[in-house]
């Protein structure tokens, strides 16, 4: 791994930014960490791969760039954009 300086990092957090492929980071003890977390924990129980094959991959990615502010409203949207899945 190469080490870059504070200068250079926030360089590449602007250019990502400016693509459209930044995600703010979330808050610790979120409903967006506690539902990760809970998906994460069922995908290690059945011993799934996390990658697109896996059934919670599409809620996961949903969950990182949801502005939802709870749960209740995230699933909601879910609901709508993805019927009863």
């Amino acid at each position: 791994m190469t080490k870059i300086n504070e200068e250079e990092f926030a360089a590449m957090i602007a250019d990502k930014q400016d693509s459209g492929h930044f995600v703010e980071p979330y808050e610790k003890n979120s409903w967006k960490d506690k539902r990760i977390a809970a998906i994460n924990k069922l995908s290690n129980k059945r011993r799934q791969i996390f990658d697109e094959t896996n059934p919670w991959f599409d809620q996961w990615i949903a969950i990182l760039n949801s502005k939802s502010k709870t749960l209740k409203q995230f699933k909601e949207e879910w609901k709508n954009k993805n019927g009863s899945k």
